[in-house]
């Protein structure tokens, strides 16, 4: 886990600083983790970060 949360955290943010709600690491790692469990669209992703939001806070922020 450590290597994959090392990898993803290479990836270069190129938002808007001042508009970021969230860190660039813990879009891609949700989107990720709701992926692997079968989430198809944004409704279902959001759902998936919200039934595991415990086990999510283990490894992102998410302010």
């Amino acid at each position: 886990m450590k290597a994959l949360l090392d990898y993803v955290s290479t990836v270069t943010d190129s938002r808007q600083q001042k508009k970021l709600r969230h860190k660039m690491m813990d879009i891609i790692m949700l989107v990720f983790f709701a992926t692997l469990a079968n989430a198809d669209d944004w409704v279902e992703i959001e759902m998936f970060g919200k039934e595991h939001e415990d086990f999510l806070r283990n490894y992102l922020e998410l302010p």
